[in-house]
């Protein structure tokens, strides 16, 4: 019989095999379910209405329609956002546990990455108690400083910034970790050769670091994007998609019209695919706009 080695050799698809049977059984059958959906007119308010295929129909819905663009137009600002946050504090947090915590910082770290601990739902209980106008801390600071008493959320500028700055809140220690890790394990050559220069902090950083960190910057923007874009429960809990519909992104418009709403689950069955495509979309446009094949040579 074969040698392990051998085997591996001769037939090296068979390693990872296991896994994709695994993923294969978990993700199929809802995923092939889904398409069927998208495809036909099912409506949980008309459980007698005989079920047809409509085609396109419901993806022509969701692109078109005032409410699917709008939501798509949201997840997007909403993601992109948050993770271009996120990512910035996590560049600028593990520069200054490199540089300045010495001994300490194995123990700030586990303390940074608290935030990802928490609940989502937890999280965004407690944003909207940190802005409720009548205790909430930010609220009253800002009256004191002769703003009006208003809540944060009751804008449109001031929902999203909310729901912003709760997703980066939970998932920049992702990105710290990453990026120190990345940090440390930078050669120290090109920074002697830079300080020999006469080179000073700030150039060392921008022109030595950043470049040298740049894959580890790809990796990370990725991860952040696909966790940023984890949205549903901030924007019910925080702004319940308001006000009006202008926090309202496509999880939670997937929520409203196949659950809470309206049961056309159809359409949300062709909504999920849609930010199924374009997670994909947007996730290799991330690696071809960054050249994410120079950087791993």
């Amino acid at each position: 019989p074969p040698t392990p080695a051998r085997a591996r050799r001769e037939w090296p698809w068979l390693i990872p095999l296991p896994g994709f049977i695994f993923l294969a059984v978990m993700t199929f059958p809802p995923l092939f379910y889904a398409l069927y959906l998208a495809f036909v007119n099912v409506d949980s308010s008309l459980p007698n209405r005989a079920v047809r295929f409509v085609g396109l129909d419901n993806f022509i819905t969701i692109l078109f329609g005032e409410s699917g663009r709008q939501a798509i137009i949201t997840t997007g600002i909403l993601a992109f956002g948050a993770s271009l946050l996120a990512i910035v504090v996590g560049i600028g947090v593990a520069y200054l546990l490199y540089t300045y915590a010495g001994r300490w910082t194995m123990p700030l770290t586990v303390l940074i990455l608290v935030p990802m601990a928490v609940s989502p739902v937890a999280m965004a209980l407690t944003f909207s108690l940190m802005l409720n106008p009548l205790y909430g801390p930010l609220p009253q600071v800002i009256n004191q400083l002769g703003g009006p008493l208003i809540s944060v959320t009751s804008t449109p500028v001031g929902a999203i910034l909310t729901i912003i700055c709760a997703q980066a809140w939970q998932w920049s220690p992702l990105a710290v970790v990453l990026l120190l890790g990345g940090i440390q394990g930078l050669p120290s050559a090109p920074f002697e050769a830079a300080r020999l220069d006469g080179a000073s902090g700030w150039q060392l950083f921008r022109f030595v670091m950043l470049p040298l960190l740049r894959p580890i910057i790809v990796v990370t923007g990725l991860f952040e994007f696909i966790l940023c874009s984890q949205l549903f429960v901030a924007a019910q809990l925080l702004t319940n998609g308001g006000p009006g519909t202008s926090s309202t992104d496509l999880s939670f418009l997937i929520y409203k019209i196949g659950v809470a709403d309206a049961g056309r689950v159809s359409e949300a069955a062709a909504a999920g695919l849609l930010a199924l495509i374009g997670a994909i979309i947007v996730a290799n446009v991330w690696l071809r706009v960054s050249k994410w094949e120079d950087t791993v040579h």
